[in-house]
């Protein structure tokens, strides 16, 4: 099962979810949905807020497992060039979980243009095929 998860307070991070969801034939949902229980891939994303991911995608974190999630990819958008990526997977791997190592990320503003929402996509195929080797 493959699932993708967000949390976004400007519309941009939810933007590039529903591109990544769109892709795998998945349905993007803010991360207050529950995942629907053991999942193959899961592409998690947030942004940085005053140089920190938001709370609520903290506890989100907590509620995931190495034994109920396999792979988690991660996506982010932001205004600096490093984005919340980095910040995501060190709370991942704080639970135990060690994220697929490619990641994707935009600069927030860019999230609604059709250009990065196609990379995107091809991001989360990509990480669709990897899984299948």
């Amino acid at each position: 099962m493959v699932e993708v998860r967000y949390f976004s307070k400007s519309g941009n991070t939810e933007a590039i979810a529903q591109a990544i969801a769109a892709a795998v034939g998945a349905e993007a949902h803010d991360i207050s949905m529950p995942l629907s229980g053991n999942t193959d891939i899961l592409f998690l994303g947030g942004a940085v807020y005053a140089f920190h991911i938001a709370g609520r995608l903290k506890k989100f974190i907590k509620t995931l497992s190495p034994e109920s999630t396999a792979k988690i990819a991660v996506f982010s958008t932001a205004g600096n060039p490093g984005g919340a990526s980095g910040l995501i997977k060190k709370q991942l791997q704080k639970r135990g979980i060690t994220p697929v190592e490619r990641e994707f990320h935009c600069i927030g503003g860019l999230a609604k243009d059709e250009t990065v929402q196609k990379q995107a996509a091809q991001f989360a195929r990509e990480i669709m095929e990897e899984a299948k080797q």
